[in-house]
């Protein structure tokens, strides 16, 4: 007859008890490793049961290990699906960073939630207290002193939330038309490119562009984490850069530049994106010729430009309604008409800097009906 010991009050079983109570699954180490015979085969009858009592009270000391929530789904064959924000990394080129995930109504198609990534704001904590260490800053504080533009990488900004949506909008519509050619989208000064999370999400290819180097990385991150089914491209751009072109080149339709020519220039997009860039003066009439050469290029093109009143945005709009030859002959200018934050946006669309909520922010409408 065999011989079984089968502890059943145990610390350690009285542990297992109490751990099945959480939430988070936690692996049932393998008793049968500590309770077989092959210790007895190899110690013989008198040292095996003092290598079995050795080996329990190893496991009593041995702290609980967490599996990963996908093994735990794995084991159990139903669970709730995993989350996005679960596979996105916690730094990025060096930089710290946060998920900002949303859950947009109407809901996306075979996924619940977007995630953007963005330089976190939290000091690094120091385990060692024995050596003496500097001030600890936040990967934000970083970023501002590292980047020329460290505005796209501190937070999703009210306005994107707006062309965010919209985008959305766009991309249902085209998909409703069965229209089988794959949507291009191109965004300019991108940031965290919520924008261009949600097209990517819904299959559509995207170009992404920014000054700095740090949003594309972030973007690129996000993007590979949730395995968006869209194609993604990025490139650094300077819009000043990519504003001057001589008259003699413009003319002739030939928009010759000294650097890589701009996608817009090149290329043919079904919708152009801009949220929050109007910051500057120079950079808001830039951006305003960039627009115009596309139209002129590609009249299709839908564009999607929003903005929180900044400073720059009547530059803008005089830039872009020159670039056309809008205002002449009865034709009506480009406005931004007020429009409401979706319900759904994160923090009740604080802005990134003073945390104050965002109700409304302005839309481009380029002709009046």
């Amino acid at each position: 007859s065999s011989w079984n010991w089968t502890p059943t009050t145990s610390l350690f079983h009285q542990q297992l008890s109490h751990n099945r109570s959480r939430q988070q699954l936690i692996p049932r180490p393998a008793l049968q490793s500590a309770f077989s015979w092959s210790c007895f085969a190899k110690t013989g009858p008198m040292l095996g049961p003092l290598l079995v009592m050795k080996r329990v009270h190893a496991a009593q000391k041995r702290p609980v290990r967490r599996i990963p929530q996908r093994v735990a789904c794995r084991a159990r064959k139903t669970c709730e699906v995993l989350l996005e924000s679960d596979r996105l990394p916690k730094e990025v080129d060096g930089y710290r960073v946060d998920s900002i995930c949303v859950i947009p109504s109407p809901p996306m198609p075979k996924r619940q939630r977007i995630c953007a990534l963005v330089v976190s704001d939290e000091q690094a904590e120091f385990t060692d207290a024995v050596v003496w260490q500097p001030l600890a800053v936040s990967s934000a504080q970083q970023a501002i002193s590292n980047l020329d533009d460290a505005f796209g990488v501190l937070g999703v900004w009210p306005a994107a939330w707006v062309a965010a949506e919209r985008v959305f909008g766009f991309c249902q519509t085209r998909r409703r038309r069965n229209q089988s050619a794959t949507p291009r989208i191109l965004e300019i000064g991108c940031g965290s490119g919520l924008p261009s999370l949600f097209a990517l999400a819904l299959g559509v290819e995207v170009f992404a562009t920014d000054l700095e180097e740090l949003p594309l990385s972030l973007l690129r991150a996000a993007a590979k984490g949730q395995h968006l089914d869209g194609k993604l491209h990025t490139q650094t751009f300077d819009v000043l850069d990519a504003a001057s072109v001589s008259s003699s080149s413009a003319a002739g339709g030939v928009f010759r530049q000294a650097g890589p020519a701009f996608p817009s220039d090149t290329e043919a997009f079904d919708a152009i994106v801009c949220s929050d860039c109007l910051y500057k003066h120079d950079v808001a009439a830039a951006i305003g010729k960039i627009l115009a050469r596309a139209l002129l290029r590609s009249p299709t093109t839908t564009l999607i430009v929003t903005d929180a009143n900044r400073r720059g945005r009547q530059t803008f709009l005089n830039s872009l309604a020159a670039g056309l030859g809008l205002g002449f002959g009865g034709s009506t200018l480009p406005e931004f008409e007020r429009v409401s934050v979706p319900s759904w946006a994160a923090d009740d669309a604080a802005d990134p800097f003073d945390g104050t909520s965002t109700m409304e922010v302005g839309l481009l409408r380029l002709f009046s009906t």
